[in-house]
């Protein structure tokens, strides 16, 4: 199999795991997207759209929309930045932990019943593999200030 092939059919798996992964946490009430920006909340607290929007590589109206969907749904509230009154800062409501508290339980249900399915041996050698790959992927990204992404548990990934 040639790079390209390999490429191209990681890419689809990858497409595949995305939407199963997103369709369960949708199941639950929470996007990838809307679970991502409730755990950046609460591991770093209230914090801009802006800040927000660059942490995710995401532009500002995207943010806005999706912090404008978890307002509504009470899992964040928009509350007057104390360092300069024209600013907002998005604080996670006690609503948002509890989802958030719903969500982490079924991406870990989701993360065992996929990687589950490979031998420990096999989990390991994926292991490398990926590291492998980002490692490969590190020149191509370097500089970019919007490549990390911080996962469900607060771990800084690429």
């Amino acid at each position: 199999m040639s790079p390209e092939q390999l490429g191209e059919l990681y890419l689809q798996v990858h497409h595949r795991m995305h939407r199963t992964f997103d369709g369960g946490m949708s199941a639950c009430g929470l996007s990838l997207a809307r679970t991502k920006v409730l755990a950046q909340l609460q591991l770093g607290g209230p914090t801009r759209p802006s800040v927000l929007a660059a942490e995710f590589g995401m532009a500002p109206r995207t943010i806005t929309e999706l912090v404008d969907t978890l307002e509504r749904d009470g899992m964040v509230a928009r509350k007057a930045d104390p360092t300069d009154r024209r600013a907002l800062l998005v604080t996670l409501t006690g609503e948002g932990e509890a989802a958030l508290a719903v969500a982490g339980a079924t991406r870990t249900r989701l993360m065992k019943q996929v990687f589950g399915a490979l031998q420990t041996d096999d989990r390991a050698t994926m292991a490398r593999l990926l590291q492998s790959l980002d490692e490969a992927m590190a020149p191509l990204i370097t500089g970019d200030p919007h490549t990390e992404e911080v996962s469900f548990h607060g771990r800084i990934t690429r």
